[in-house]
């Protein structure tokens, strides 16, 4: 095998070739591997609980349903001029800033009660959310190689589902010790606190980032990408290269946001309303989820190797589908098979599975496509839509929940991931070939 020319990208493939490209991670880029442990600790707690935590206190369905609305919007107007702004400052600052802002207000809302309060945090962590979410993408494609990007964002998504599993079942144990000697609200209380102390804990390694400077076409820095163009576009807009592209981009990912809007922020209530389940049963039904996700996630570089980026998203996307729909007939189908909590939670752990095993694939293919100078901007563009989407979802879910109806939230879903995923396939099954080709090592 002979030694690869200068400039030629090498596709590692195999077992060998996976472990020979997580051993070339930068430093960088396994110090943002160990910040992400820390940091998705407390969605695992989050989801579980939260919810869970303002139905304890006397909040409805509907006030939840209103909370994700204000906090989509928010996200979404926020979602630009946070990508813009991670374009100048650097992703390390973005990382840093976004976190800690989202934990300090993560901990407000858990230690409240006081509905003004509740209703104003979703704006405010929207920003701090943004920054992150903005950032997270594009910082992995600078810090690898195109022979190991994919390897990089599936261990990231790996690590990132295992440290949301751990969450998941902290969120579902500690309250079924506490519960008795404290109370609900405090055990809640107790548990979702853990989470953010490690979330705080997780911004040691993002301190340790190093910051290189970008050399960008066009004369653009890292500071300024885009040169004097972009710097006097107000949003930043100058520096897109490819609208049509981004356009094709934030379509899918909107109507793929508005369909999850309807069930998946409402998971934990749909089971313990709909299916009666306690919140230990929650916290091990979703750490089941995110534990074979995080095996899922692992196998996305051979998902990738046998079928090619845009077939493994389309077909793990379709064969998600199903499963939605068995969640939610789950009752109607429990009588003749098994208790309906556990075939809705299998069902959960294989939609989870399935639909994200090629994430990484996903996020890998979007950053390959766009020039770096537009990844953030991008970026922001994507979660705007996706904001506003998945907020209007997630508004009418609750009210068709809060109405005891379980059903036409999950078929809204299944029917909208169906239009996305076909109208990805419809946009970008050519594309991949335009990225560069790649030679086996």
């Amino acid at each position: 095998m002979g030694t690869p020319r200068r400039g030629e990208v090498v596709q590692l493939s195999g077992l060998r070739g996976y472990l020979e490209a997580i051993q070339l991670f930068s430093r960088n880029a396994r110090l943002y591997l160990w910040h992400i442990v820390g940091m998705d600790l407390i969605h695992g707690t989050w989801e579980v609980l939260f919810n869970l935590y303002l139905l304890a206190v006397g909040f409805g369905i509907e006030f939840i349903g209103l909370r994700i609305l204000i906090g989509g919007l928010a996200s979404s107007v926020a979602s630009l001029p946070a990508g813009v702004i991670s374009d100048r400052i650097g992703r390390k600052w973005s990382f840093i800033i976004g976190d800690s802002g989202g934990a300090a207000v993560a901990l407000v809302n858990i230690m409240t009660t006081d509905r003004i309060v509740l209703l104003a945090t979703p704006a405010i962590g929207a920003f701090f959310g943004a920054l992150h979410a903005v950032s997270e993408s594009a910082f992995m494609a600078e810090n690898s190689e195109p022979r190991e990007r994919v390897h990089l964002f599936s261990v990231g998504d790996a690590l990132s589902t295992g440290a949301a599993m751990g969450g998941s079942l902290l969120a579902g144990l500690i309250p079924l010790w506490m519960i008795p000697a404290i109370g609900k609200v405090t055990a809640y209380r107790w548990a979702t606190s853990v989470g953010i102390v490690l979330w705080f804990l997780s911004l040691i390694p993002a301190w340790m980032l190093r910051q290189y400077p970008r050399e960008l076409a066009g004369g653009g820095d890292a500071a300024n990408p885009g040169g004097p163009a972009a710097r006097s576009f107000g949003l930043g807009l100058a520096q897109i290269r490819n609208p049509i592209l981004i356009a094709k981009l934030v379509a899918c990912g909107t109507v793929l946001s508005f369909g999850a809007g309807f069930v998946v922020p409402l998971f934990n209530v749909f089971f313990h309303e709909g299916l009666h389940a306690q919140a230990h049963q929650i916290g091990v039904t979703f750490a089941s989820g995110s534990g074979f996700l995080a095996l899922a996630t692992l196998l996305a570089p051979f998902v990738h190797e046998r079928w090619g980026k845009v077939h493994a998203i389309v077909l793990s996307r379709l064969a998600s589908v199903p499963f939605i729909l068995v969640i939610a007939f789950a009752q109607d189908i429990g009588p003749f098979l098994a208790p309906a909590l556990s075939i809705a939670g299998v069902a959960y752990v294989l939609r989870v599975a399935l639909m994200n095993i090629a994430a990484p694939v996903a996020s890998a293919f979007s950053m390959e496509l766009l020039h770096e100078t537009e990844r953030g901007t991008a970026t922001g563009l994507q979660l705007m839509g996706s904001g506003v989407a998945g907020a209007l979802g997630s508004y009418l879910g609750s009210r068709m929940m809060a109405a005891g109806d379980y059903h036409t939230p999950f078929a809204a879903m299944a029917a909208l991931y169906l239009i996305s995923t076909g109208l990805f396939w419809i946009f970008f099954r050519r594309e991949e070939k335009r990225l560069p080709s790649v030679t086996a090592a």
